[in-house]
């Protein structure tokens, strides 16, 4: 898997203050963009890459430790057909939440495209290797749910309102929307890590994820530089009135995408879908799981003067 540098993780950039701070963040920044429009120049198709033969209807789609009712009396009561349905239902809609995530980004990063051309050209030279990859990403998810059969299950007005208004109103240049777009991207990248740890899985499963994992970490080091830069130029103050916000985009976030909704029950075949979602939303096994993944976001943030 491809890994970018890490210039906000070294301690010795943290330390540097005023100018000097900035102009050392400035130089690591032009050196990241360029090495990632460089590995993003080799783009692939998802729609040729991934063996989508092999998606096997007859195999679990997730590990089981991944799955929402997990670790639960009325999951381990479930038939050995019952628990593979739900892993695909349950990697399906968390695909959706990944058509819901990229739609948002594509609309605001396309509005603003004509600012980077003039303002930031290398920055606008790799968003646009970035809009390829999300498109792609967003017909690779399309494809696997027409191939699974299956609806869309969580529809927009059942996605968290906040997060959503905020993705769409908030400044394109200011840090606040950097650190959503980095929450939406680290989250759900934390939980493909779990995945492709499960080689039994199709080899379409374990293609879909990685491929997303391999870009998604060019577009989480973009996001963190920048977040990064523009952080930087809000005062205490400011940093303390945006951190309830951001806390709250990250608690709707985190709900929609660790507790599904009762409709990706019921798409699995099982009983008393509001139930189990309620059930799954009490799972302590499911809560550890978030909480895990939330982590490196939330740890990220803080190094930046949020308390999230």
């Amino acid at each position: 898997m491809e890994t970018a540098a890490q210039p906000w993780q070294n301690a010795d950039i943290a330390s540097l203050t005023g100018g000097t701070y900035m102009a050392v963040v400035q130089r690591h920044h032009d050196i990241l963009i360029q090495r990632l429009s460089r590995h993003s120049a080799n783009y692939r198709d998802p729609l040729e890459e991934i063996p989508w033969d092999e998606l096997d209807p007859d195999r679990p789609w997730l590990p089981e430790s991944l799955i929402s009712l997990y670790g639960t009396a009325e999951y381990a009561a479930l038939s050995a057909e019952e628990k593979i349905r739900l892993s695909q239902v349950e990697f399906v809609s968390f695909c959706e939440l990944g058509l819901w995530l990229e739609a948002l980004f594509i609309q605001r990063l396309g509005s603003h495209s004509l600012a980077h051309l003039y303002g930031d050209t290398a920055s606008y030279h790799y968003q646009l290797h970035e809009l390829r990859e999300e498109v792609g990403h967003s017909l690779m998810f399309l494809e696997l749910q027409q191939r699974a059969q299956l609806p869309f299950l969580t529809p927009p007005k059942l996605r968290p309102r906040l997060a959503t208004w905020f993705a769409r109103i908030a400044p394109e240049g200011s840090a606040a929307f950097w650190a959503t777009i980095l929450i939406g991207e680290n989250v759900p990248d934390q939980m493909n890590r779990f995945i492709l740890r499960d080689k039994t899985l199709p080899a379409a499963v374990l293609g879909i994820t990685q491929l997303h994992s391999r870009e998604e970490a060019r577009h989480m080091a973009f996001a963190r530089v920048t977040v990064q830069r523009r952080s930087r130029r809000l005062s205490l103050v400011q940093r303390r009135l945006l951190s309830p916000l951001m806390r709250e985009v990250m608690r709707q976030f985190l709900y929609t995408t660790f507790f599904p909704v009762p409709a990706v029950y019921a798409a699995a075949g099982l009983d008393a879908p509001q139930r189990l979602a309620r059930l799954a939303r009490q799972n302590p096994h499911r809560i550890r799981l978030m909480n895990e993944c939330a982590e490196p976001s939330r740890e990220f943030l803080r190094s930046q003067g949020f308390t999230v």
